[in-house]
């Protein structure tokens, strides 16, 4: 005897809700298990175990390890991934003129590592009552009422300077030359105390009573072939500390006992 069809069509439907049901559980179940995974990788994410407990710096020799701690968000304790405070360190700190480049990078899983270019105090000038400090490129770096131990330029007629930014002056020509004298004073076994910029013609002070006259051009071509240097070992060699060295054309010196005012 044959069933009847409609029975058999009633039996496939109540298979087909067991199935439905039986799937909506098994979603259910994995839902509940990658939300658990979620909550526990957040939680670890945000345990101790990614807690700022060093920060690291790097490159630095005018302001101390500490000094640069002290100026920037990163702070110990802090979760390294959600609240490390990378970009307003970086933001903070290039805010100093001192720095001519900052980076700051997390090291998994504690450490933030700070690395600082620096820029390197060169010489300095009298603005009213402060000495402005600058680096090789003429950027102003600080103002201080203390005369510090750099190369002295006078004679320069400022038109504008501010924090950061390089300082412009009238005798631009010889300020930048003189910059560069600097620069190859470091590495050439020579140093001024003082330098007078005020016309086409330098004075270099060895010391106050030493001098070095000339063009900018005369004196740093001088230096850069060693020569201005053999002069001032000779002459310090034999117990001489007074005169002038005068520079002339084709890198010619001279040495008078006398110290030329002019």
């Amino acid at each position: 005897m044959n069933p009847d069809p409609r029975y058999e069509e009633l039996e496939l439907k109540d298979v087909d809700r067991k199935r439905k049901r039986h799937r909506k559980k098994h979603y259910f179940l994995r839902f509940l298990v990658v939300a658990m995974i979620v909550l526990g990788l957040l939680l670890f994410l945000r345990s101790d175990y990614f807690s700022i407990k060093e920060i690291a710096v790097e490159g630095n020799s005018y302001y101390t390890d500490e000094e640069i701690r002290n100026m920037c968000r990163s702070e110990l304790g802090r979760n390294i991934l959600f609240d490390s405070g990378v970009a307003e360190t970086e933001e903070r700190l290039e805010s100093d003129p001192y720095f001519a480049s900052v980076t700051v990078k997390r090291k998994l899983p504690s450490t933030i590592t700070i690395t600082v270019e620096e820029r390197h105090q060169q010489a300095a000038f009298i603005y009213g009552e402060d000495f402005v400090v600058i680096d090789d490129q003429g950027v102003m770096l600080r103002k201080t009422d203390v005369s510090p131990e750099l190369t002295l330029l006078t004679g320069l007629t400022i038109s504008r300077m501010d924090y950061g930014e390089k300082v412009e002056a009238e005798e631009k020509e010889n300020l930048v030359t003189v910059l560069k004298m600097l620069r190859t004073m470091e590495d050439g076994d020579i140093y001024f105390k003082k330098i007078d910029v005020s016309s086409i013609v330098i004075k270099c002070y060895i010391y106050d009573s030493f001098i070095v006259k000339g063009t900018p051009q005369e004196i740093m071509s001088a230096m850069e072939k060693g020569e201005l240097q053999k002069v001032v070992a000779s002459l310090f060699a034999d117990g001489i500390e007074r005169g002038t060295i005068k520079m002339g054309g084709e890198s010619y010196l001279s040495f008078s006992p006398d110290i030329e005012s002019d």
